[in-house]
C-alpha cells in the first residue's frame, strides 16, 4: 500500500483555509483509493506527535515555527524518515516549504515531490513575498524589518519551482506562466469540491455574499462601499478570524451600512449554506489562485461578480459570472443587474452548476486523482501525467 505524506503549513481542523481544504480533499480521495495518508502540520494549539484521525489517516503535529529558517532541519529529516512516504505533496508557500527540508529529503531518498501552486502571484511576480510585504503587510515598520526574510522566502520559492519533481497548476494561465518562466510542464489539477446532489435553496430576498479570510489585498473597504450603493440587497461579510488590521480597516468607516451583516469565522457547513442562499458572490480581491469560494458558489448556482480575479478567464469564457477587470463602475453595474434580473441570474446559475459539476466535482474526479498519484509514484513524466488528466477529466 503506497503512502502519501501531505506536508502542510496548517491542518484543516485548526484552520479551515482554502489550501487546507484542498489538502483535505486530496487526502480523502487517496485514502478511498487505498493509499495510506500522513499529514505533517504545525499545530496552532500546541499539540505535538502522532494522532490517528477518524478517517484512518495519520497526523504528525509539529510545534509552530515563526519562520522557515527557524525549522530544526535534523529533527524534521528524522520525522520524514519515520514517515517513509512514497510520494510527498505540498500546496502553496509555507514555513515547511520555505525551509526546503521536504524538498531536500525527497532528493536524498529519490522520492517524488509534488508542489501545487495556490496563488497566481507565485508565478506572475518575480518576488511575490517581497511584493506582499511592501504592499499589503501591516504594520509597515514590521514589513520593512522582515524584508530580508521575504527575499530569502522568494529565493526558496524559486528553488522549489525549479527542483520539485512535479508542479500542479490550477488553471491554464498558470500552466503558461510556469512554462514561460521556468521551462517546466505543469500538470493541471483543478480545485475540487463535493457536489451538492440536491436542488439548491436560495434566499427569498436579495442576498450578496463576500467571503475571504481577512487579507489587506481582499479590499474589505471596497466591498463595504459597494454594499452602501446597493441598499436593496442584504450583504453578508464572512471575514474569518478577527485581526487587528481588519478592525483598523473597519474603523475607517464611520458607520457600517445598515444592510451589512458582519460575520467572523464560520464552519465549512455554515459557509456552504451561505453560498447556497446567496444570489451573488462578490469578490473584490486583487489576486488569487483559484478561489475555493468560486467553485463552492458555482456548485450552488451562485454566479460570481469579481473586481479583478478571473482564474483562467473562466468567468468570461464560460459565462459563470462577470469580471470587471478592475473597473469599479462596471462591477457595480454588473452586481445591480444580477440583483434585478432574475432570468439572467437563473441562466447563469444553472450554467455555473453544470460546469462546476463537470470540471470541479470531487466525487466525479476521485478516480482521476488516484490514477494521477499512482503515475507519480511510478515516476511518469509530466507530459504523460497531463495527457492522463486530459483524457480522463
Amino acid at each position: 500500500m503506497p503512502r502519501l505524506c501531505i506536508a502542510g503549513h496548517r491542518h484543516w481542523s485548526e484552520y479551515p483555509g482554502g489550501v487546507e481544504l484542498q489538502t483535505r480533499y486530496v487526502g480523502e480521495a487517496l485514502r478511498s483509493a487505498g493509499w495510506e495518508v500522513v499529514h505533517l502540520c504545525h499545530s496552532l494549539q500546541g499539540r505535538t506527535g502522532w494522532q490517528q484521525l477518524a478517517d484512518g489517516s495519520l497526523l504528525y503535529w509539529l510545534p509552530p515555527y515563526p519562520l522557515g529558517m527557524s525549522v530544526p532541519r535534523h529533527y524534521l529529516l528524522h520525522v520524514l524518515e519515520e514517515i517513509g512516504a512514497d510520494v510527498l505533496y505540498q500546496r502553496g508557500p509555507s514555513v515547511l516549504q520555505e525551509s526546503g527540508v521536504v524538498l531536500e529529503w525527497s532528493a536524498q531518498r529519490q522520492v517524488p515531490y509534488v508542489f501545487a501552486i495556490s496563488s497566481d502571484w507565485s508565478l506572475r511576480r518575480r518576488y511575490p513575498t517581497v511584493g506582499q510585504f511592501l504592499r499589503f503587510r501591516q504594520p509597515r515598520w514590521r514589513s520593512w524589518l522582515l524584508l530580508p526574510y521575504a527575499l530569502w522566502a522568494d529565493w526558496q520559492l524559486h528553488r522549489t519551482l525549479r527542483e520539485a519533481s512535479y508542479i500542479f497548476v490550477q488553471h491554464e494561465q498558470q500552466r503558461n506562466w510556469l512554462l514561460r518562466r521556468y521551462r517546466r510542464t505543469g500538470v493541471l489539477v483543478r480545485t475540487l469540491h463535493p457536489e451538492l446532489q440536491r436542488p439548491v435553496h436560495k434566499s427569498p430576498t436579495p442576498l450578496v455574499l463576500w467571503m475571504h479570510n481577512y487579507r489587506p489585498h481582499a479590499q474589505l473597504s471596497e466591498a463595504l462601499a459597494l454594499a452602501q450603493e446597493c441598499p436593496q440587497a442584504e450583504f453578508v461579510f464572512v471575514t474569518g478570524r478577527t485581526r487587528p488590521q481588519q478592525l483598523a480597516e473597519l474603523r475607517r468607516h464611520r458607520s457600517i451600512p445598515q444592510n451589512v451583516r458582519l460575520l467572523g469565522a464560520v464552519s465549512l457547513a455554515e459557509a456552504e449554506e451561505l453560498l447556497e442562499r446567496a444570489w451573488v458572490l462578490l469578490h473584490t480581491g486583487r489576486y488569487e489562485g483559484f478561489p475555493n469560494t468560486f467553485v463552492q458558489a458555482w456548485l450552488r448556482q451562485t454566479p460570481v461578480v469579481s473586481l479583478w480575479v478571473d482564474p483562467g478567464a473562466l468567468l468570461a469564457q464560460q459565462r459563470l459570472g462577470i469580471c470587471a477587470g478592475g473597473d469599479r463602475a462596471k462591477l457595480l453595474q454588473a452586481l445591480q443587474r444580477l440583483l434585478q434580473d432574475s432570468a439572467l441570474r437563473q441562466e447563469l446559475g444553472e450554467r455555473c452548476r453544470a460546469y462546476a459539476e463537470r470540471m470541479h466535482g470531487l466525487e466525479r474526479h476521485r478516480s482521476v486523482l488516484a490514477a494521477l498519484f499512482d503515475g507519480i509514484a511510478q515516476w511518469w513524466d509530466a507530459e504523460r501525467l497531463q495527457r492522463l488528466v486530459e483524457e480522463q477529466w
